[in-house]
């Protein structure tokens, strides 16, 4: 610091002398000027020339203002040791983000695999209540096809027997019907042969079929010749028989449903057993 002042201080110096010496050099050339123009002056003509004058200041020069001496540029010093330390911090923290990242990834991954398999066990566990419940459904169906087929066979085999039961009552009715139904319709060819006039042309082996129409109450109502005998006089006589029994009051003991069936259009066959050649 003291060399650098000191060095200031020769340089203010030489400044100084500097300055003195360009003002001697100035009133030098001044001077010779001034000779010149004097001489120059003294012409064939001799005019008169006024001389000038010229006024000489001398010029102080002043010193420069010190100059702040400039700041000289540090050195950059490399701290080894501080870059070392800095990039095994920078190392450790990215070696701490990876495994965090690492964590987060696994952690994702995890989370995806618990996500996909409680999926596929929920998937599988409805799929096995699906299937049982589908079992059921078809145990039951099955079971219910079973009884209904069961019942129809019951239902099918019930109404066989009742219609085998009522075939049989029916077929049981019927004989007693008909055995009712030919002993009324005996009555009635006894009535009808007792009420008969036998004409001269009558011979043995002569029959004619009559229908005979009847109501409830034994009434005849009409009745007319299906089959011939072949005998005109035979067949009248026969008619007129049936018409002079007008009534037979048996017949009203008879269950409607017997009448209906045997009386309401008897058709009869008259053959008169004392027929004689």
């Amino acid at each position: 610091m003291r060399a650098n002042q000191k060095g200031l201080d020769n340089r203010q110096a030489g400044f100084g002398g500097i300055g003195i010496l360009v003002s001697v050099v100035l009133h030098a050339l001044l001077l010779v000027a001034i000779l010149w123009g004097w001489e120059s002056s003294e012409e064939p003509q001799k005019r008169r020339v006024t001389p000038k004058y010229v006024q000489a200041k001398l010029v102080e020069i002043k010193p420069k203002t010190k100059p702040k001496p400039a700041a000289k540029p540090k050195q950059k010093v490399i701290d080894l040791t501080k870059k070392r330390k800095e990039a095994e911090r920078r190392k450790r923290r990215e070696q701490e983000k990876a495994k965090r990242l690492a964590r987060e990834k696994a952690e994702k991954e995890r989370k995806a695999k618990a996500a996909r398999e409680k999926a596929a066990k929920d998937k599988a566990a409805r799929e096995k209540a699906a299937k049982e419940k589908a079992a059921r459904d078809k145990a039951a169906r099955e079971k219910a096809e079973r009884l209904e087929r069961e019942q129809d066979l019951q239902r099918q085999i019930d109404q066989e027997m009742q219609a085998e039961r009522e075939a049989l009552l029916a077929e049981q009715q019927a004989e007693e019907d008909q055995m009712v139904a030919q002993s009324f319709i005996g009555l009635i060819a006894q009535r009808i042969e007792n009420n008969w006039s036998r004409p001269a042309s009558a011979r043995k082996g002569m029959q004619v079929e009559l229908r005979i129409q009847l109501v409830p109450t034994g009434r005849v109502i009409n009745v007319t010749v299906v089959k011939s005998s072949g005998n005109a006089a035979f067949d009248r006589s026969a008619e007129q028989a049936v018409k002079k029994a007008e009534q037979f009051p048996e017949l009203k003991q008879l269950p409607p449903a017997v009448f209906e069936r045997n009386f309401r259009q008897l058709r009869l066959v008259f053959n008169p057993k004392d027929l004689r050649l």
